[in-house]
């Protein structure tokens, strides 16, 4: 057994056979139903994450990359079946997953995990599954509208583009609950190359909106969120204050861009409020 795995993450019960599967820095979502579990994303990959999600469940697992990106991709090479994405999003998994881009992950995380976390979260030779990591290449493609039948619960492929262009949801209607995880939060980011323009975002949004649900569960907290902060997510995408932007400081994932946060236009306090990071010159 695996002792790193049970450092590196923990779980909390959510909802009724659904799960999050935390490491702080990201979260993972398990949902058990009758005959079968959806694992929505694998997080960095820094330890096995198969074994945690088999002490939860001894049903078949199908696992679901909500997008590309590293923090919620990089597991998936412990899993044998094929792991479900976009076509959209199969370049950007390639590139986030190169040893050069999760060294630098690595380096952004390690200052900060004993100071946030209260431990270390990485493990001591990161390096050691570049190889599968970078040369992952069993997925199955889905679209909007796919569904799984887990036994009583059929969760369902919703394309939200925005965040990045092969960006999905997966709402279960028994649950009234969607996933969404980077594809629509309090704080997305729209200025890397693989993102969409900002009307296309704010068209993902309206789409969201237009779901039968109560809750939505995003990447990077736990929280429940009712789905009426929708509105106001929908008006930073929608009328964002370009005036009063705030610049904040770039990364190795956007060479070259300068990202700037902005609020709803017409806001008395950003303090608290939702926003959105995009590139001021890739603003509609």
């Amino acid at each position: 057994m695996d002792k790193t795995a049970h450092s590196l993450y923990r779980v909390k019960q959510l909802l009724p056979g659904v799960f999050g599967i935390s490491s702080k820095v990201v979260i993972s979502y398990l949902v058990v139903g009758k005959t079968g579990a959806l694992l929505i994303d694998t997080a960095y990959g820094f330890a096995d994450l198969r074994q945690i999600v088999q002490e939860l469940t001894p049903l078949p697992i199908t696992v679901v990359n909500t997008h590309g990106h590293i923090d919620h991709t990089g597991g998936n090479f412990y899993f044998d079946n094929p792991v479900c994405i976009h076509e959209a999003d199969v370049a950007v998994y390639k590139r986030h997953n190169s040893p050069q881009l999760h060294r630098y992950a690595e380096q952004v995380i390690r200052p900060f995990q004993i100071i946030f976390f209260w431990r270390s979260i990485l493990p001591k030779h990161p390096e050691a599954n570049d190889n599968l990591r970078m040369n992952f290449d069993n997925f199955r493609f889905v679209r909007e509208g796919e569904s799984f039948d887990l036994g009583g619960l059929t969760p369902r492929i919703v394309e939200i583009p925005g965040h990045t262009q092969g960006s999905i949801a997966v709402l279960i209607p028994e649950k009234r609950l969607v996933f969404t995880s980077d594809g629509a939060n309090p704080d997305t980011w729209l200025f890397l190359p693989e993102s969409t323009n900002l009307s296309t975002y704010a068209k993902s949004l309206r789409k969201l909106e237009s779901l039968d649900f109560d809750h939505m569960l995003t990447g990077h907290t736990e929280q429940l969120f009712p789905k009426r902060v929708l509105s106001d997510w929908i008006a930073v995408a929608e009328n964002p204050d370009r005036e009063n932007g705030r610049p904040v400081r770039g990364n190795a994932f956007a060479p070259g861009v300068k990202p700037v946060r902005y609020w709803a236009k017409g806001i008395r306090s950003k303090k608290g409020m939702p926003s959105i990071l995009a590139d001021p010159h890739r603003l509609d």
